[in-house]
């Protein structure tokens, strides 16, 4: 038999030559009768990193020779290793926040970060309440970079930012043609990129009634189903919540699901709000005149103690980020070589006067339509800023059609900022 072998591989020698892998022909005792150029190559690169197909030469049933086939995968496993140092790079980025992020002494909030410390060591789901703006993102990340889970993937998503049909494809993923713009090959979903890492769901209480359906089997089963694929997929996510909504008062109301609502709270953390904690405010800025020197290119060593005081004077209905807001205009506003933020600079962007105080002497005063304007508003400088600032986001929305996404960008607010602001305002 072994004459018809050699009579096979003359007839396809051609052919086998012109083979871009490599390939040999062995007999029935595994002596390579044949091997094209390519196979002569990879021996002389001493290639290690290989794979290699078998297939039996038969011919009436009875085994004349193997056909192997190789493949030199190097370049494929170093593309391979270089995306893994670069999720590796991107896990670290994304939970970049710490404990030691959270800035404080009120006894309140060391109490929520001893137990929230505790809580991280197990794979217990967490619901994070408190209002807008008190750093419930900045404890997604702590608890998961302190938890078992710390080398793999953080994954977060905002989830009263996605209308209902897209956030059921960006957390369960879909199959290739599940719907009209359906990537080729289909698409992960957070749930299946968060596997064996965290899920930060923010916004919980925004979720549809639809969707609380599948997110409450998601949970039972631990495994998801992809938009238009026939068989589930199981994953293992450690997940936690957020929410400034009143849950409780929705279960009654029949808008959030009762068997949701207990799956999700099993181990709630609610953090304090800044005005039930003024005595921390001097220490917040203290830590963001560090990052704001940086990112404004100031110099800045320290905050008047009337500069603090005056700052805890008041209540912060938007907690923290609005004081990062505050602080940030009076970076914009201060000169260069400022070196101590002073009472005059906290007011002044307090009241959302945005000229420099020295030029405030030589304001001309208001003639015709700027004078009537001025006339409408309320004596009282925070609301005649507040109803400018809703008339402007208004004005905005309507001008691009609902989209709050380019309205955001018009009036130059990130666009959590802009939907706090709606809510504030009632729009």
């Amino acid at each position: 038999m072994s004459g018809r072998l050699a009579v096979l591989i003359e007839e396809s020698r051609l052919l086998l030559s012109s083979v871009p892998d490599a390939v040999c022909i062995k007999n029935t005792r595994g002596e390579i009768v044949f091997a094209n150029r390519a196979y002569e190559k990879m021996l002389k690169r001493g290639s290690t990193e290989l794979v290699s197909d078998t297939s039996e030469i038969c011919e009436n049933g009875v085994m004349l020779g193997t056909c192997m086939v190789y493949h030199d995968i190097s370049d494929i496993n170093r593309l391979r290793r270089e995306l893994d140092r670069v999720k590796q790079k991107l896990r670290k980025a994304q939970t970049r926040y710490t404990f030691q992020d959270i800035i404080g002494q009120n006894k309140a909030l060391l109490r929520v970060i001893e137990t929230a410390k505790t809580a991280s060591m197990t794979p217990a789901t967490i619901m994070l309440r408190g209002e807008s703006g008190t750093g419930k993102e900045i404890f997604a990340n702590a608890i998961h970079n302190n938890s078992p889970r710390r080398n793999e993937k953080f994954v977060k998503i905002n989830c009263a930012s996605l209308p209902e049909a897209l956030l059921e494809s960006e957390l369960f993923g879909y199959k290739e043609g599940a719907f009209t713009g359906a990537l080729r090959g289909g698409r992960k979903g957070l749930f299946q990129e968060a596997d064996r890492g965290t899920l930060f769901l923010d916004e919980i209480g925004d979720v549809s009634p639809a969707m609380q359906v599948k997110l409450l089997r998601a949970l039972q089963e631990k495994e998801i189903m992809p938009v238009g694929a026939s068989e589930a997929v199981k994953v293992d996510v450690r997940l936690i919540c957020a929410t400034n909504q009143p849950l409780e008062q929705m279960v009654e109301a029949g808008t959030f699901r009762e068997d949701l609502y207990y799956r999700l709270n099993v181990f709630p953390l609610h953090i304090p709000p800044l005005r039930e904690r003024k005595e921390d405010i001097g220490l917040i800025v203290q830590y963001l005149l560090q990052q704001y020197n940086e990112f404004y290119g100031r110099d800045v060593k320290e905050i008047s103690q009337e500069a603090v005081a005056l700052l805890q004077q008041e209540d912060w209905k938007g907690n923290v980020r609005e004081l990062e807001n505050v602080l940030s205009r009076v970076f914009v506003n201060i000169a260069q070589k400022t070196i101590c933020i002073d009472r005059a600079a906290i007011a002044q962007a307090m009241s959302g006067e945005y000229g420099m105080l020295q030029q405030a002497e030589h304001t001309e005063k208001p003639t015709g339509a700027a004078q009537i304007l001025l006339e409408t508003l309320p004596e009282n400088l925070q609301e005649a800023v507040a109803q400018t600032e809703r008339q402007c986001i208004i004005r905005a929305i309507q001008q691009y059609q609902g989209d709050k996404n380019r309205a955001a960008v018009a009036l130059g607010l990130p666009l959590r900022t802009l939907y706090y602001k709606c809510k504030k305002y009632g729009i």
